[in-house]
């Protein structure tokens, strides 16, 4: 294990952790618009908060969101970057894929399993959060293995011309 392994899967996992922070702001904006069209979502929060605030709010916690995922992706780059040559695999996104996958059973799989089994989730509900888990793990996984790659090679030290 190499210092700059872990380095370099630290800042591969902010940059994972961001790219998979905006495409879940993405994906809770386009849900929030396709909820506009049953509810207005404007005067539920009227009487709350006024219109300024609920969009200082809103970036508000879009910046959080981006800021708590840049932090997990820069443990699990760190962890995946301290472990890479032991996941046995060849290539670096599939690497990313089966650590992923490995922290998936634990996080996406066994947790929901066991809050449903306490009754405090129903079934359906574990199923979606079970196959959404999965599906990020994957995405996530691989963009950590692309990134890991490419920070490794901007970060690796020029190779010595061979002097015959």
């Amino acid at each position: 294990m190499a210092t700059n392994d872990i380095g370099d899967g630290a800042i591969a996992g902010i940059i994972t952790g961001v790219i998979m922070g905006i495409l879940a702001l993405l994906l809770a904006l386009i849900g929030l618009a396709s909820l506009v069209a049953f509810v207005d979502v404007r005067s539920i929060f009227g009487g709350v908060m006024p219109i300024a605030g609920f969009a200082a709010a809103s970036l508000t916690a879009m910046i959080a969101l981006l800021l708590f995922m840049a932090i997990v992706g820069l443990i699990l780059g760190a962890i995946f970057g301290g472990i890479y040559e032991k996941i046995p695999t060849t290539s670096a996104v599939t690497k990313g894929i089966v650590f992923l996958l490995a922290i998936w059973v634990i996080f996406g799989l066994l947790i929901p399993i066991l809050l449903s089994a306490g009754g405090a989730m129903p079934t359906a509900l574990t199923a979606t959060s079970i196959i959404s888990a999965l599906i990020a793990a994957i995405i996530w996984g691989g963009l950590l293995g692309m990134m890991f790659h490419w920070v490794s090679g901007k970060t690796a030290a020029p190779a010595r011309p061979v002097v015959r």
